[in-house]
């Protein structure tokens, strides 16, 4: 029996008062000055970060402003609009030298040998058109590259005079802090320097003296000695020689003379474009009856000579283009940046004109972030739902784990299995008999937009998954609870109740998820194709198995080759800077997103 007069045992857990003090601080304080100074960090970090990027792309607009200039003025412009008129001929080249080809397929799916087949292919009907029509345009091409040359000749002399000025700027600078006793030499400068001794010794031989003086300074200076009286006077007469020497190699290029010889000699330029209409129209009459004996083909050599005169409607036009051409038209700096935004092509390293256009990438990258989260939210939202609200509990504890699981593999493995197993597999799956009757089956490409975004699906569920799952558990309880207690069965308590209740985070979820895979980097370069061309969206749902490139892709490709301060590398960060406003809009998106429907949930 227990004694009265005892006291209870207080069994309320009993907290101390002491606090550690640390540099005069208590442990509160401690813990307090550790978060806060951590998510300081993080913020100056990422300003840093933000600023470094702003700071090498600014650079960007008024560099390729330059080259726009110098492209026009040099005349690469002009002579680029007479290549339209030529690239439009090519292409109908290109499409008769195809048919050309699948009519020998014809011919060989027709059981004939290979002596028949020759025989036909190359008889005098046939070598009339094919060989005519490819040679009507030669003296087109012709006129075309002597007039390139003339332009690239303009272009690179005035490249060179620019390199030039800013060695001499150099060599300037050099003799300033020479002549000033603030100079030290580098081991080019020695090397140099060594050289030019020994030539001077070669044209002085019989000068004892000299060249025994001469000698005791290339040992000095093979020594790594400091730059003395002696030293430097010699050294001030070398780098004034180069000065001079390299002043003299600078030929001042008058734009407006060397244009006049390439936009010279325009009516014989229209002269060559009648006599290729007159050829191209007497070898269509002269082969209007050609029979291919395939009725396909009779077809497209038919869609063939009507598109050779929708070609001759264009002639006009370009001749207008030629003759309204102006060298002297301004070319504002906004142009650069629209030029960037607009372009269609990004050419690097061409001897013509680079070109550096966010179209190609930025559809790319959209094109492959829809397919990856077509597939990725049906799977990662349902399988949140499924494993939250309808899975046993051995079924949960399967399920999460290896969903999750997926996040812990490297990019570069799921690259490579897109490589040499998906990419294949879907290329082989299109060859199928049965499924010949799809438009753009079989694939030619194995790696395309569809291989890249499966592989970005199965790298976007798990972050969709985890951020849903979490935000369906944190669903109050009660809510399920009185669905089913007035008799709402399970799936109708989930579809009902649950889903819409966090429906705001579910859509953060599914935004975070295409931020995901929007910035995702090796897969892409991988297994998207790498082909910088905005994709055709006339072939409709075959434009999904095209191969494209992608902003990350082109950043992670080029930033190791690019010469830092170039164009080409400002570029590069303007594609980094572009990503980081979609980044940016997709944050906001989402929060804008969960605002909205926290109001209609209130």
């Amino acid at each position: 029996m227990e004694d009265p007069n005892l006291e209870p045992k207080d069994t309320a857990p009993s907290f101390s008062r002491k606090r550690l003090v640390l540099f005069g601080k208590d442990s509160d304080s401690i813990i307090k000055s550790f978060f806060g100074s951590s998510a300081t960090i993080s913020i100056v970090v990422l300003a840093l970060i933000t600023i470094f990027l702003f700071k090498e792309g600014a650079g960007f607009i008024n560099q390729y402003h330059k080259s726009l200039k110098e492209y026009r003025l040099s005349g690469l412009e002009y002579v680029d609009i007479l290549k339209e008129n030529r690239e439009n001929f090519t292409e109908l080249n290109r499409l008769l030298t195809d048919i050309r080809s699948n009519w020998i397929k014809s011919l060989k799916s027709n059981g004939l040998s290979q002596s028949e087949i020759s025989s036909i292919v190359m008889s005098p009907d046939s070598k009339s058109l094919f060989l005519g029509y490819m040679r009507a345009g030669k003296s087109l091409k012709s006129y075309i590259k002597n007039k390139m040359d003339l332009a690239i000749e303009v272009r690179d002399q005035h490249i060179t005079n620019k390199n030039l000025r800013e060695t001499l700027n150099n060599f300037a600078q050099k003799i300033e802090d020479v002549e000033k006793f603030n100079y030290q030499l580098n081991d080019v400068d020695r090397s140099q320097f060594i050289l030019r001794l020994k030539e001077k010794n070669l044209n002085n031989a019989t000068d004892y003296e000299l060249v025994t003086n001469n000698e005791s300074l290339i040992n000095s200076l093979r020594d790594g000695d400091a730059i003395n009286s002696q030293t430097r006077k010699i050294f001030l007469e070398l780098i004034k020689e180069q000065y001079v020497d390299i002043e003299n190699t600078i030929k001042p290029v008058d734009f407006s003379s060397e244009i006049v010889k390439i936009t010279s000699n325009k009516e014989a330029y229209f002269k060559i474009l009648v006599g290729l209409e007159s050829d191209i129209q007497k070898i269509l009459n002269e082969k209007s009856l050609f029979d291919f004996n395939d009725d396909e083909l009779n077809k497209r050599f038919s869609k063939f000579k009507d598109l050779n005169y929708l070609y001759f409607e264009t002639i006009d036009e370009h001749k207008d283009k030629i003759k309204q051409w102006n060298q002297n038209q301004p070319i504002e700096i906004l142009h650069a940046l629209i030029s960037f935004i607009t372009g269609k092509d990004w050419i690097t390293a061409s001897d013509q004109q680079d070109w550096y256009g966010l179209l190609p990438l930025l559809s790319g990258s959209l094109l492959v972030s829809f397919i990856a989260l077509f597939f990725a939210v049906p799977l990662g939202v349902g399988a949140a739902i499924y494993t939250n609200q309808m899975a046993s509990s051995i079924e949960r504890n399967w399920i999460k784990p290896y969903i999750e699981f997926v996040s812990a593999i490297p990019s570069v493995v799921i690259g490579f299995f897109g490589v040499v197993v998906l990419g294949e597999a879907i290329r082989n799956f299109s060859n199928l008999s049965i499924l010949s009757w799809v438009p753009f089956f079989p694939l030619g490409e194995r790696l395309n937009v569809f291989t890249a975004g499966l592989l970005l699906a199965l790298m976007a569920i798990p972050t969709i998954f985890t951020l849903a799952e979490d935000a369906i558990n944190n669903v109050p309880k009660h809510l399920k609870e009185a669905s089913l207690a007035i008799g709402a069965t399970r799936l109708q308590t989930t579809a009902r109740v649950i889903v819409p209740s966090c429906l705001s985070a579910i859509i953060s979820a599914i935004m975070l998820g295409f931020g995901r895979v929007i910035g995702e980097t090796m897969v892409v370069l991988l297994c998207a194709g790498n082909r910088i061309k905005i994709p055709e969206f006339t072939d409709g749902i075959g434009v999904f198995f095209e191969p494209v490139h992608t902003m990350t892709g082109i950043i992670a490709q080029e930033m190791g080759e690019v010469v830092q301060g170039s164009v080409h590398y400002r570029a590069l960060f303007m594609v980094g800077i572009v990503l980081f406003f979609t980044s940016m809009l997709i944050n906001i998106g989402a929060q804008w997103i969960v605002k909205k429907y926290k109001k209609l949930e209130a």
